[in-house]
Parts: C-alpha cells; sequence; structure tokens
C-alpha cells in the first residue's frame, strides 16, 4: 500500500486492523513497553513499515473519542456500588476502554430514540435489561440500522444481537437441586411478568417441576406483590406463611427477592434452612453473607459485560455482521441456605 500526500494519515486503528490486533497492543509495542510476544511485534513492525504508519507525538492533537452509550430502563444511582448490574457495568466499561470507546451512560425515560443518537455522539449502543420499555427502544434504534446489543435481554422474532445468560437452565437447576434433596412442597417466588429474564427463569423451574413430577398448586405460585419494594418478596413470602400446609423448600427468581423472603421466614419464628430451605438467583455479593449464606444461581456478570461490549465493537467496525444471540451458561452455587428434607 503506498501511501500519497491526499491520502489519509494511516491510525494506529489501521495498523491494529492489519495485524488483527487491539490498539492497545499496537500501542504497547511501539512504546517498547512488555506484554507484546516476540512474533506478534514482529507483524506489527511489518505492518507499520507497510502502512506507514507515523507515531503521533504528544504535542499534535490526539483523534477524536469514540463514545458508546449504555442505556437502561432505571437505575438507583444511591445504591449503584451494590446493585446486580454493577459488575456488568465495570466490565463493559474496561473492554470499551482496552478498545479505545467512552462510556455514555443513561436512563431510558421515554419511548423515544435517545438524544445521543439524534445527535450522532455515539457509535453505537448497548440497552441492559429487558422491559416493554426497553424494547421499543429497542425497536426504533433497528431501524435505523443503529449498532446495537441487548444484554440481559432479547425480543423474540427482532433481527438484534443479544446477550443473555441462560435463565431457563438456571430456574431448572434450581428445582432440581431442591428435588434432589428430597424436597416435594416447592413453592416459587415470581417476579414481575414484564421483564422475560424473570419470567424465562420461571419457566425453567416449571419445567423442572413438571419432569420430575413435582405439583405446584396455585397458592405455591402467587403472583409478584411487591415489584420496586426495597426487600423484594417480603410480602409475597409472608402471603406464603399464612398457608395451613407450609412448603418446605422456596424458589425465589432473584437474590433481591430471596433476602425480603428470608426476613419473612425469621419474623415468623421460624429458621432456614431447618424449617424451609431457600434459593435465589444472580448470585449478588450480598448472597454470600446473609445469615445463613445463600444457595443461588450464578449470573456469570463479567463475562456478559465483556461478550457485549466486544460484539457491540463488532458491529460497528463490520456493520454487515449478521446478529447473532448468545446464551450464556448459569450454574448452582450451593451454600447453607437449603438442606435435605427428612
Amino acid at each position: 500500500m503506498t501511501i500519497t500526500k491526499k491520502s489519509k494519515r494511516v491510525t494506529i486503528r489501521d495498523v491494529a486492523d492489519e495485524v488483527g490486533v487491539s490498539i492497545s497492543t499496537v500501542s504497547l509495542y511501539t512504546q517498547g513497553r512488555d506484554g507484546v510476544g516476540e512474533e506478534t511485534g514482529q507483524r506489527i513492525a511489518d505492518a507499520i513499515d507497510r502502512l506507514g504508519y507515523v507515531r503521533r507525538s504528544r504535542t499534535e492533537r490526539p483523534p477524536r473519542s469514540r463514545f458508546f452509550g449504555l442505556l437502561l430502563e432505571n437505575l438507583s444511582f444511591s445504591a449503584f456500588p451494590e446493585t446486580l448490574y454493577g459488575a456488568i457495568l465495570q466490565a463493559i466499561e474496561t473492554e470499551a476502554k482496552s478498545h479505545g470507546y467512552s462510556m455514555v451512560l443513561s436512563v431510558i425515560e421515554e419511548d423515544a430514540v435517545p438524544r445521543m443518537v439524534e445527535q450522532d455522539q455515539v457509535d453505537g449502543l448497548i440497552i441492559l435489561g429487558g422491559s416493554p420499555l426497553n424494547d421499543a427502544v429497542a425497536l426504533r434504534l433497528a431501524e435505523r440500522n443503529t449498532p446495537l446489543v441487548l444484554l440481559d435481554n432479547h425480543i423474540p422474532g427482532a433481527a438484534i444481537d443479544s446477550i443473555v445468560p441462560d435463565n431457563e437452565w438456571g430456574g431448572y437447576m434450581a428445582i432440581r437441586h431442591l428435588v434432589e434433596l428430597g424436597h416435594r412442597r416447592i413453592a416459587i417466588l415470581q417476579g414481575p411478568t414484564k421483564y422475560k429474564t424473570l419470567t424465562d427463569r420461571l419457566w425453567g423451574a416449571k419445567r423442572a417441576a413438571d419432569e420430575f413430577g413435582i405439583d405446584i398448586p396455585p397458592a405455591y405460585l402467587s403472583p409478584a406483590q411487591s415489584s420496586g419494594q426495597p426487600l423484594k418478596g417480603y410480602r409475597e413470602m409472608q402471603a406464603l406463611l399464612q398457608l395451613p400446609e407450609l412448603p418446605t423448600a422456596v424458589f425465589a427468581v432473584s437474590d433481591k427477592t430471596a433476602f425480603g423472603a428470608l426476613e419473612a421466614i425469621r419474623e415468623a419464628g421460624l429458621s432456614v434452612p431447618e424449617d424451609i430451605s431457600l434459593i435465589g438467583f444472580d448470585n449478588e455479593v450480598r448472597a454470600e453473607h446473609t445469615s445463613p449464606p445463600l444457595t443461588t444461581i450464578h449470573l456469570p456478570k463479567r463475562y456478559l459485560g465483556i461478550l457485549a461490549m466486544r460484539r457491540l465493537i463488532g458491529q460497528i467496525e463490520n456493520p454487515s455482521d449478521r446478529p447473532v444471540r448468545l446464551c450464556v451458561p448459569t450454574r448452582l452455587v450451593e451454600r447453607a441456605s437449603t438442606a435435605r428434607y427428612s
């Protein structure tokens, strides 16, 4: 390739693309720093010579920053470090920085194309979490061919990239675990039906119950009563505790729901797992430190964030790529809140 005066200046990204490595790898090599293998370094050197790349001096203005938007339905900023999505957001931002991208975080407040997109401020977007509002905005963005990845959500029938944990399998594992411990009277604390993440977990639990011959009567499967409450699941568990025949085990479709259930069980003078075994879903940081520590389904939060960012960058750099749906495995984390029923 011959570079003439009229040609655009060759950038570090051009070198990275030529070699098939990240910008940070090329940067490490040009700065003479450790971290680049001999073979990779030689390929970078050859590409630099071939393309005519000249490293920009410190006195020159840097290229325009590259931005992507991260949208979510609602976020309590005061509780941000403890939220379920905290680890996901951190993984997304770390991965983005390694590729030269900066994140713009915004809360979805209406069914409209975000201003950052209208004003061409971002190269693409990740929408975190699923709800009717998130779905509506995602479909509008898809119509505009905006690079877009749905994280912890999917829209059936829509050609939009999505990265999801295997929620259905996680729900299945939760019920299977309780059955293997000898439980037959199993209740499920389900979440708001508008969230596909939670309904997928419920479907997995129901499938396992059906396969193992467990009858879950309507009274053991009451609808959500405390959506948005600080200790979600508290009132649902209170309702279960009023039944003439108590369940011996309870599956809560989220750790947040399980935390509320645990408090209700204690207030009733009962113990976990001696009287009622309890299992959650998400493996939040707090789950390991409850009393007793909560058995739960692990959500691979960091890996989900990394995959979402990599997929978005792939879309930005290769607009012709066909959309995919990636399903990341979940796994059971057994702790002291579940025990064998005798």
